[in-house]
Order: C-alpha cells, then structure tokens, then sequence
C-alpha cells in the first residue's frame, strides 16, 4: 500500500491515477517545488565550494606580487640542482676517475640502482663506512630534491588551510636535508681520504652553496607572505554583487517606464477632457 503524500490516505497498488481520489493533488508533482528548492540550495553550495577552491588557487598563484615571487622562487632551488654539486678526483692504482656530482648523475644512479659510476670501486671492507657515508649523501640530495619539487607543485594549496604552514614544512625539510646531503658528503670525503691517502680527492663545488642560499628563498618569502596575508577575491561573491546590481537597475528602468507611462496616461486623460470641455461649448 501506498500513502498520498498530502493526505495521507491509502492508495491501492492497482491505482493508477496521478491525482489523489481524496484530496485531488497530483501525487507525482506534489512538493515538487520544495524538492526543487532543495537541489537547487545543494547545487548552488557544491558550487561554492568548487569556486570557492578555485579562488583560493588563483590567489595562491597570483593574489599578490608576493605570491608571483613565490613561484619563481620555489622553482630555482630545482634548477640549483642541475649545478656541479661536487667533484670527486680518484688517482690510485688500476683506477683514474674524476666525477662531477649533479642533478642528472644522481637521478642516474637512483633510477637505475647502478652506483657503480659513483662509488662501485669503494667496496673494499675498510671503505664501508665511507661508502655508507657517500650512500646518505646521495639519499638526502634526492630526498631535498624530491621536497623542493613538491612543495612547488603544492602551490596551489597555499590559500588554502594550513597552506603557508605546509610550504614552510617542505621547504624546511628540503634545506635540511641538502644540508645533511653536504656533511654525509664531506664526511665520506675525509673517510675515503684516511684510506686511499693522496690518490682521492673531493670537494664542494660552487653549485652546492647556491643550492643552499637558493633553498632558504621558499622559507623567506613563505615567511613574507604569512606576515602580508594574500586576500582571496571571492568569485560567488563577486557573482551575487553583479546580479543583486543587475537586479536594481532592471527595477530602477521598470520604474522609470511606468512613471514615463503614467506621465502619458496624465498627458492623454487631460487632452482627452480638454477637448470633452471644447465639444461642450
């Protein structure tokens, strides 16, 4: 059984009709409107908050000359890794070999697991330790460089909660971890150099120190913008203020029609009395 949905009484399963046989309503259309109303309402908060999401984007990427600044400067520290980081010079019996150590020998030796360029002939048991040294030094660049570059695709997110305090987080992490990348990487250096002596040399090339001075910029200019909030320019908002302002000016030319037709209507109604008078006469 079924129950009208404005009386309430019983409805067979054998009746068909659309209209109530109590109180006459449209079974189907009743509270139509209301159902209406009610999509209409989730609708329009979907909307919002997609704009809503869509403006805090905006502003992350262009709501202020700081937030311009900001992507560029998220993005040099990446480019600093393409830089000579390091050399490394190896002089000793059987093996000559010199290494310059960036951005694509790294990414070399980590995608295919083959360190055999970087430090394959240091597998001797005395060189463990700075081996294992050499291996952090590698492990870090990659994880600094792996946070630099998302904290830069996390951009974005910068309006929204939490945002500067999560591009804080990543460029924190990714100048910590350069930083420990280059004493793993001096320390291996001093290891490998009480061993093989004279016959190995390593040192700190100049890339490396502006891939630190770059890294602290993200921290910086994060620091700038939480200090000079980016304000986010609300498109719902902005919507609403066109209609409400479309609206007015709609009813204000209304109403200048009607009085334009009331002054005629006066006009007509008197000319139309004046003349009464003169057919009187």
């Amino acid at each position: 059984m079924a129950n009208c949905p404005n009386c309430g009484v019983h409805l067979k399963k054998t009746y068909w009709k659309p209209n109530c046989p109590n109180c006459n309503v449209n079974i189907f259309y009743n509270g139509m409107q209301e159902r209406l109303q009610s999509d209409i309402i989730t609708a329009e908060a979907s909307l919002n908050r997609m704009y809503g999401m869509l403006d805090r984007a905006k502003a992350s990427y262009i709501g202020s000359k700081l937030a311009i600044v900001r992507i560029i400067l998220s993005l040099i520290p990446i480019g600093a890794l393409f830089l000579p980081l390091a050399k490394i010079s190896v002089n000793v019996p059987f093996v000559t070999a010199d290494f310059t150590i960036d951005a694509l020998a790294i990414y070399n030796a980590v995608s295919t697991l083959d360190f055999d360029g970087l430090f394959g002939m240091f597998s001797s048991p005395s060189l463990s330790t700075a081996v294992i040294f050499y291996a952090l030094s590698i492990v870090f660049i990659a994880l600094g460089a792996v946070a630099s570059l998302v904290g830069f695709i996390l951009i974005f997110l910068s309006c929204a909660p939490k945002g500067i305090q999560r591009n804080l987080g990543f460029a924190g992490i990714a100048l910590g971890c350069y930083v420990l990348s280059g004493l793993m990487f001096i320390l291996s250096g001093s290891q490998f150099t009480s061993v093989l002596g004279e016959g190995f040399s390593s040192s700190i090339s100049f890339g490396y120190p502006i891939l630190l001075v770059l890294a602290i910029a993200p921290i910086v200019i994060n620091l700038l913008i939480k200090k000079n909030p980016i304000v986010v320019v609300s498109s719902a908002e902005k919507r609403k203020k066109e209609i409400a302002e479309k609206a007015a000016k709609m009813a204000a030319e209304l109403e200048e029609e009607q009085r334009k037709q009331e002054e005629q209507r006066m006009i007509e109604e008197a000319y139309a009395a004046e003349q009464a008078k003169k057919e009187n006469k």
